[in-house]
C-alpha cells in the first residue's frame, strides 16, 4: 500500500508523519463500548488482624456489589473468595483456598467465549520475591508463577489481573502479556506496608469520582490514573515518605509504569477495558444491527494495533509504519462512519 495515498500525503520527514499518526491514534482510539461478557473473580486474602479482615472484606464485597450493580454484570458471573468470616455476606462463592481458586479459572477459562473479559482482583497481604510472591490465603498461598499459569488459559480472552496486596510489585513481571492488563499496588516486594491504593481503585470504580473524559464510564486506566493520584496525595497530606508506587502494563513489557500516557504506549488497553461492555452493549447500540458492526470491526482493528505494537521489535522500520499505517487510516474511517451514524441518530 503506498504511504502516499493520504491527501497531503505523509510529508518528507519521518518527524511529521509520526505527529500525523499520533494525532489520527488519539482520535481513533477513543474508547467506544466494548461487547462480550464480564467475568469477574475476587480473591480478599487472610487479614490476620480483626481490621485487616475487616478491611479486606468490605472492599471486597463493595466491589462485588458495584461489579453487579452499577456494571450490570451478572450475579453468577462474579466470583469472591474469601475468608470463611465473609461466608454470609452477598456474593460470596467459596474459601479463598488455592484449589477452590485455581478450579473456579480453569471452568471460567473452559467456558469463557472468545473476545469475553475476564478481570482477576487480589485483595489482602502480599509477599515474596519475583515467581514466588503470593498473596496469603488460607492454606497453601497462591504464587505469581500460580497466576501466570492460569491466566495462560486465557488465548482468546481479554484479561485484567489486578493485583491490590502489599508487596504486589514483583508479580508484574511474572503475570504480564500481550492483550493483558496488569495492574499491582507497589513497584516491588520490598514496598511491604499496607497499600492504600487498593482502596482508592475500588473507589474509582464504585463512586463518581475518577471519569476524567466525562463519558460516563470508568475505564481500567482512569481507575489507575486517580488512585495513582489520591495514593500521592495522601502521603503528601500527611508529610510522610510514599511507600507504595502502582505499576501498569498492558503491552506485555514485563515492565510497569507509575504513569501511562495511555495513549501511544502503556495505559492503551487499559484505556478500552471497561467492566460494563455487555451492559452498555445490550443497554445502547444492540438494537441496531448496523452500529454493532461497526463497532465489531473498530474493537478488531484496535486489537490488531496492539498486537501490531507488541511486534515491531521483530520488524523492519518501513515494515512497521506501513503496516501501522494502513490499520490507523482503516480505524479512522471506521469511527468516522459511527460518529456520523450516532450523531444522525442524536
Amino acid at each position: 500500500m503506498s504511504r502516499n495515498r493520504l491527501a497531503g500525503s505523509r510529508g518528507t520527514t519521518g518527524g511529521a508523519w509520526l505527529r500525523w499518526a499520533r494525532r489520527l491514534a488519539a482520535l481513533a482510539l477513543f474508547p467506544f463500548p466494548a461487547f462480550g461478557q464480564t467475568h469477574v473473580i475476587i480473591v480478599s486474602g487472610l487479614g490476620g488482624e480483626k481490621k485487616y479482615t475487616e478491611s479486606f472484606a468490605k472492599l471486597a464485597s463493595t466491589f462485588a456489589e458495584a461489579a453487579n450493580k452499577r456494571f450490570g454484570i451478572p450475579e453468577s458471573e462474579v466470583l469472591w473468595f474469601a475468608e470463611d468470616s465473609a461466608s454470609k455476606k452477598p456474593y460470596f462463592k467459596a474459601q479463598s483456598t488455592k484449589a477452590n481458586v485455581e478450579r473456579a479459572m480453569t471452568q471460567l477459562a473452559s467456558r469463557a467465549a472468545a473476545g469475553e473479559q475476564v478481570i482477576v482482583v487480589l485483595i489482602g497481604h502480599g509477599s515474596g520475591e519475583g515467581d514466588d510472591s503470593k498473596i496469603s490465603i488460607p492454606g497453601p498461598d497462591l504464587t505469581a508463577r500460580d497466576f501466570s499459569a492460569l491466566l495462560g488459559r486465557f488465548t482468546k480472552q481479554k484479561v485484567a489481573f489486578v493485583n491490590l496486596t502489599s508487596a504486589s510489585g514483583d508479580m508484574l513481571p511474572v503475570v504480564a502479556a500481550p492483550n493483558r492488563v496488569v495492574i499491582t499496588a507497589t513497584k516491588s516486594a520490598f514496598e511491604r506496608n499496607e497499600a492504600h491504593f487498593a482502596e482508592y481503585f475500588i473507589d474509582a470504580l464504585t463512586k463518581d469520582v475518577a471519569d476524567t473524559d466525562k463519558d460516563g464510564r470508568i475505564s481500567l486506566f482512569e481507575a489507575f490514573t486517580y488512585a495513582v493520584a489520591e495514593t500521592k496525595r495522601l502521603y503528601e497530606n500527611d508529610t510522610r515518605l510514599q511507600t507504595e508506587h502502582a505499576q501498569l502494563d498492558d503491552m506485555g513489557a514485563k515492565a510497569g509504569v507509575n504513569d501511562p500516557d495511555g495513549r501511544t504506549g502503556q495505559g492503551m488497553l487499559a484505556r478500552r477495558f471497561f467492566l460494563d461492555g455487555a451492559y452498555v452493549a445490550r443497554a445502547g447500540v444492540s438494537n441496531d444491527p448496523q452500529l454493532a458492526g461497526l463497532y465489531k470491526d473498530k474493537l478488531a482493528l484496535e486489537d490488531r494495533i496492539q498486537q501490531l505494537r507488541a511486534k515491531k521489535t521483530s520488524m523492519t522500520s518501513e515494515a512497521y509504519d506501513d503496516a501501522l499505517e494502513d490499520l490507523l487510516v482503516q480505524l479512522a474511517r471506521k469511527a468516522k462512519t459511527i460518529r456520523e451514524i450516532e450523531g444522525g441518530k442524536s
